[in-house]
């Protein structure tokens, strides 16, 4: 039996994308939403099967390994839509060359921060216990928060729908932890703390990893 909690938070989710679907059609963001849902089922399937094999030689190269893969692939189902640089949107019409080439850069500037970020999560489920539930949710919506703080801090009403934008950390964060929560260690911390600490260090933990990849796109001459 799924918690309370747990089925209130899908039921959000579902409203969330019906409102948004019906409000703006088959526009791009709701495209992505759609490829990150897809991403999302993926990833589950693996998780159902991997889950059955023995532990991995390196358990955090296994999860940080898994989760900066599954970040990449949320990464390209963002081309089309909010890529980090608007400038290396994918259009319709585009050579095929272009596409590549913006999605690689894309990826040469934001997957040493995902390396960092998966660390961090790595870190903190290693050192506090999170129930499943917790953690499904704690953690994306530390990472939205973090992603997303100066729209919401501009828009404070646009966390009602933050469940949209949480949806992408679910399709790189989840499947890596349902895969290793029976191997982490058992003597971890129960501290009252663990949830606020962990959507906290998400927060600042986007914020160094953006400012950082700000800072060198534009040192480089890429426009936004």
């Amino acid at each position: 039996m799924l918690p309370v909690p747990f089925l209130l938070y899908v039921l959000w989710c579902v409203c969330t994308l019906l409102l948004t679907f019906y409000k703006k059609g088959w526009d791009v963001d709701n495209v992505t939403r759609i490829l990150l849902l897809c991403l999302l089922s993926i990833t589950l399937i693996w998780a159902i099967k991997t889950r059955s094999e023995n532990r991995p030689a390196n358990p955090k190269r296994f999860f940080v390994g898994t989760g900066v893969l599954f970040a990449a692939l949320a990464e390209g189902c963002y081309m089309i839509s909010h890529p980090f640089l608007l400038s290396l949107t994918i259009r319709p019409g585009m050579p095929i060359m272009q596409m590549v080439r913006n999605y690689v850069i894309d990826l040469l500037f934001t997957l040493p921060v995902y390396v960092f970020i998966f660390s961090v999560i790595w870190w903190l489920i290693n050192k506090y216990r999170y129930g499943r539930w917790e953690y499904v949710f704690i953690f994306a919506l530390g990472q939205a928060l973090g992603d997303g703080n100066q729209t919401f801090w501009h828009a404070p009403t646009l966390l009602l729908f933050i469940p949209y934008v949480m949806i992408n950390y679910h399709a790189m964060n989840l499947a890596p932890y349902l895969v290793i929560e029976r191997h982490l260690p058992e003597n971890r911390s129960d501290s009252r703390w663990r949830l606020p600490i962990a959507v906290l260090s998400m927060v600042l933990t986007y914020l160094v990893g953006g400012a950082v990849i700000v800072g060198l796109s534009q040192a480089l001459g890429f426009a936004n």
